[in-house]
């Protein structure tokens, strides 16, 4: 029998978790020079809240590509080898645990009541090499990711599912918290009518993310306030 969750948090990686240095953006340049023979694959393609799928079908699109499930697939395998390098190669951008994650994270494990995973538009295998690189995989039992779909909106399902996999029965979708940094994370949630923390610790600030309609913004995860209120523990 499924244990049944009270709240369900999902978060977001880049920009709200870690920041990695931009060796995603490197690693997908890396791939695409590899196989391609293209430098500028990615020019012009947005990036800040997309999943990987959408990003890598526009630029396969761009170089005059057909982006098929396989063709996407053999870039997601050469982009996942490519990031392993880049993920550890020092550079002068931000990199590193964002403030607030790892308190958060461990307060959150000791809920038997709350099921923790993952909504992102990386790669399962792109974000288990961001997130193992600094010691975050662990945490999450589960979560769904930029293989999964184009649309993040079509995420939140995807996720449910996958926590019922794992022998988890999740809590009604109004007591589903996203936490992520960019317009399309409150999208996503907005979308699923889910709840939503907005985190300014990506390329967005707190007015962008309130106009897109967070419940609640804050600087960095540092200000767990609101989230702990709605999980009775504040």
């Amino acid at each position: 029998m499924a244990a049944a969750a009270s709240w369900m948090v999902l978060f977001d990686i880049d920009g709200t978790l870690i920041q990695t240095g931009r060796a995603g953006l490197r690693g997908m340049n890396a791939a695409f020079r590899r196989l391609y023979g293209t430098d500028d694959a990615l020019r012009g393609i947005r990036f800040a809240g997309r999943t990987d799928r959408a990003i890598v079908g526009d630029a396969l699109r761009g170089i005059g590509r057909e982006a098929t499930p396989a063709e996407i697939a053999r870039l997601r395998e050469a982009y996942v080898d490519d990031l392993r390098v880049e993920i550890r190669r020092p550079v002068a951008d931000p990199s590193g645990i964002l403030p607030g994650v790892e308190a958060l994270l461990a307060g959150l494990a000791g809920r038997a009541d709350v099921a923790v995973g993952l909504l992102t538009g990386n790669f399962e295998e792109g974000a288990q090499v961001k997130l193992g690189h600094f010691g975050l995989w662990r945490p999450f039992r589960f979560g769904a990711f930029g293989d999964d779909h184009d649309d993040r909106r079509a995420l939140v399902p995807v996720a449910l599912a996958r926590a019922r996999a794992v022998g988890i029965e999740p809590p009604p979708v109004d007591r589903v918290i996203l936490v992520g940094d960019t317009p399309l994370d409150v999208d996503c949630a907005r979308a699923a009518g889910a709840r939503v923390v907005a985190v300014a610790t990506g390329p967005f600030g707190r007015d962008a993310l309130a106009a897109a309609g967070a419940d609640v913004v804050v600087d960095s995860l540092e200000e767990a306030g609101a989230l702990s209120a709605w999980l009775g523990v504040g």
